[in-house]
């Protein structure tokens, strides 16, 4: 009966997406390495299962597991990891699938040269083998393009759509798959002779696949995150993306009406993963050289913000705190390596200046991480300016955190 193949892809979807679950909430112990491998193992599988393996459903129409359960759900974890690791940590795995269907290739067609096989009753399908690393780089490349817009259109929709947290997941997974869809089939179609009827049960099966996940995940950031009713995207986080104060017009960097919103998002996501959060205060000396030349002060204060930003990754962000104090965001950077940071930083502004025969500001550095100094605004804050001030006590270019540097 029918019931049994519903009831069996349910089960698929409820595994699957429950063990990924599981393996994505142990990245704290074990890494997030362990989520891409298993990832990357089940790829293979994906393409196959889509090209080969058809659940025959209602009105003539069938449903690949490899497209609505392991496709579905490969998006969905890129979306997750995404609202808990940020844009630098979700494609990581779409590279590495990317070269390694490149390689698969590349060994297939080796393979295909003329050799002589040991006589043996199984031998393998090479042909096979290639066609299925051809649509394996195909799909991860339509996954590679996805990536550039996945992430933007689920702030589109927060940004419009406020806390309908399953909702923005649902629509832009959708819309995701749509594209997807409209772009992968053609080769399952022509390169594999898959029927249409396993194009539109795909698609329908995607859409309460999705629906599903969206669901999971937001029962997930809710109570296994605990990241509350919005786990990293706020709307107040929405506003400072929309607002015509992003960023500071003297410096480039962002503005200081952005500074008490980032940090609080970033130290909820810090207390939530158990990844430390650095707070780097720079208070600068610019009231001298303000009063003799107000140019010369402007530019030095954005060769600071310059300095600074060459250093980052992504993910980090420098904000104006003050009229003479700059603030980097840095999360997952642990305190020690805070002060690399901080003195490559140092040699960058010295370096800087000297090229442009300008004069550089003293300038002082504070270090605080999560969570050995705080999980809140109020305590990093106060142990970063209590260490900003001892730096600036101690003289021109010094650092100071737990330790001096």
């Amino acid at each position: 009966m029918l019931i049994n193949n519903f009831v069996l892809l349910f089960a698929d979807m409820a595994v699957y997406f429950g063990l990924m679950l599981a393996l994505f909430r142990a990245r704290r112990f074990i890494g997030i390495g362990g989520l891409f491998c298993a990832l990357g193992t089940l790829h293979f599988i994906t393409a196959y299962l889509g090209s080969s393996f058809f659940f025959q459903m209602p009105f003539g129409l069938g449903v690949s597991p490899g497209g609505v359960v392991l496709y579905s759900g490969f998006i969905s974890l890129l979306l997750l990891t995404y609202l808990c690791e940020g844009t630098f940590v979700a494609r990581q795995p779409v590279y590495g699938l990317l070269l390694g269907s490149f390689l698969l290739m590349m060994v297939g067609a080796i393979l295909g040269f003329d050799h002589t096989r040991l006589p043996y009753n199984r031998p393998a399908d090479i042909t096979f083998l290639n066609q299925m690393a051809a649509l394996m780089l195909w799909g991860t490349l339509l996954v590679f393009l996805e990536c550039t817009f996945v992430f933007r259109l689920f702030n589109w929709f927060m940004a419009r759509l406020g806390e309908r947290l399953w909702l923005c997941l649902w629509l832009t997974l959708i819309l995701t798959c749509t594209f997807d869809q409209i772009l992968f089939f053609p080769a399952l179609y022509y390169g594999f002779d898959v029927p249409l009827g396993v194009g539109i049960g795909n698609w329908l099966g995607k859409l309460g696949a999705t629906a599903f996940y969206a669901g999971l995940m937001v029962f997930y950031l809710r109570h296994m995150e605990r990241l509350g009713e919005a786990p990293v995207f706020t709307p107040e986080r929405m506003r400072i993306t929309k607002g015509t104060v992003r960023y500071d017009p003297e410096t480039g960097a962002f503005h200081r009406s952005c500074f008490s919103l980032l940090l609080q998002d970033l130290l909820s996501v810090s207390v939530a993963t158990g990844r430390p959060l650095t707070l780097l205060l720079i208070t600068i000396d610019l009231e001298k050289l303000r009063t003799a030349d107000p140019a010369a002060a402007g530019a030095a204060l954005r060769r600071m913000v310059e300095a600074a930003n060459e250093g980052l990754r992504a993910g980090d962000y420098v904000v104006r705190a003050d009229t003479n104090m700059l603030a980097v965001l840095a999360p997952g950077l642990p305190h020690r390596a805070a002060f690399q940071v901080a003195a490559m930083m140092r040699q960058r502004i010295d370096g800087s200046a000297s090229l442009q025969d300008a004069p550089v500001p003293t300038y002082a550095v504070g270090i605080a991480t999560t969570p050995s100094d705080g999980e809140s605004v109020q305590r990093l804050l106060s142990a970063a300016e209590r260490r900003v001030y001892a730096a600036r006590a101690q003289g021109a270019g010094r650092v100071v955190g737990a330790f001096e540097g």
